[in-house]
């Protein structure tokens, strides 16, 4: 091969490889951003969580114990956003509200004693449980995501993660309690029984 075919081959494969640097730099770069998006999300979720709590904690619609506990496990959350400690915090609030609204009979006589406010408390409650769930889990399939590509041979000899921190999953219990969790609750008022049935 002459000087010139060998200068064209050679600058062939530094633009191939400049092209594949680049097209891997850019996809790690979008999924650190889409994964410190999701990681605020979560947190948006897990702090309305808290605050739903509170609300039906404080609306008198549980037993003074059970809202004492509920309060201060809200509190606590709602405390530990960002911290070292968060992934405790949200767990021992999930054990919380297992605790508080396990039963399903109880929780049926919450809803059957509730007014109307009390009612859509309890109704947000549930809904932000629900989004808990599914943040946590699109922040963690993200992180995973983050993570294959992260040791990818090409990543990491170009060093394409450059001072970006290691993706990191949230290990934190999510469960919310089984029965407050619902597609339908029981409109009934004080007093009245209610015939709906819970749709999941």
């Amino acid at each position: 091969m002459s000087t010139l075919e060998w200068v064209l081959v050679i600058g062939a494969v530094v633009a191939a490889i400049t092209v594949a640097l680049s097209t891997t730099a850019g996809r790690l770069d979008r999924l650190h951003i889409r994964l410190a998006t999701a990681q605020a999300s979560l947190d948006r979720q897990l702090l309305d969580r808290s605050t739903c709590l509170r609300n039906v904690a404080t609306s008198g619609v549980l037993d003074p114990a059970s809202a004492l506990v509920a309060v201060e496990a809200a509190d606590a959350s709602r405390a530990g956003i960002g911290k070292v400690d968060q992934e405790d915090r949200e767990t021992a609030l999930s054990e919380v509200m297992r605790t508080v609204f396990g039963d399903a009979a109880d929780v049926d006589d919450l809803w059957a004693s509730a007014d109307e406010p009390q009612r859509e408390m309890l109704a947000d409650l549930g809904d932000a449980c629900e989004r808990v769930q599914l943040a946590h889990r699109f922040h963690d399939d993200l992180v995973a995501r983050t993570e294959r590509m992260r040791r990818k041979r090409i990543v990491r000899w170009a060093r394409l993660a450059g001072h970006a921190p290691w993706p990191y999953r949230m290990d934190f219990d999510d469960t919310p309690p089984p029965h407050l969790v619902v597609k339908e609750r029981p409109i009934a008022g004080p007093g009245q029984e209610s015939s709906a049935t819970d749709v999941r």
